[in-house]
């Protein structure tokens, strides 16, 4: 068996479904970095550290130190499985979206939401998913 064919055999293999989902996941993943940008560059102000914030929730997740002890270490972990869902991001992004008033009072979180998507989008489109 040469190397190639072992790294072959060792490389998972994705399905028609697997390849569009991650693609899908490029996509919006690109195109809410985009809009991130955007929204950072239009409210600037609290919105850029919020952005730059929300960009790395989900990498300070992977890396959060666990304490000694299993049941640290299983909370722990529970609170990083949690913010690599993308259920959070979005309940930010509609609760900003549904709050009344002018959009500049909302911008800076919602664009946290943004990011925090963002990121968990291309980590997906990368194969990085926490399932």
């Amino acid at each position: 068996m040469t190397h190639e064919s072992a790294d072959r055999a060792a490389a998972p293999v994705l399905g028609t479904v697997g390849a569009a989902a991650r693609v899908g996941w490029g996509v919006l993943g690109v195109v809410l970095l985009v809009w991130t940008v955007f929204e950072v560059a239009k409210h600037t102000g609290l919105t850029v550290p919020l952005a730059v914030l929300g960009l790395l929730v989900p990498w300070l997740a992977v890396r959060a130190p666990t304490a000694p002890g299993e049941a640290a270490a299983s909370g722990a972990a529970a609170v990083g499985r949690a913010l690599l869902r993308v259920r959070i991001p979005l309940a930010v992004m509609v609760v900003c979206s549904l709050v009344p008033g002018p959009a500049d009072s909302t911008a800076a979180p919602f664009t946290f939401g943004m990011a925090w998507l963002t990121h968990l989008a291309l980590r997906r489109a990368l194969g990085r998913d926490p399932r």
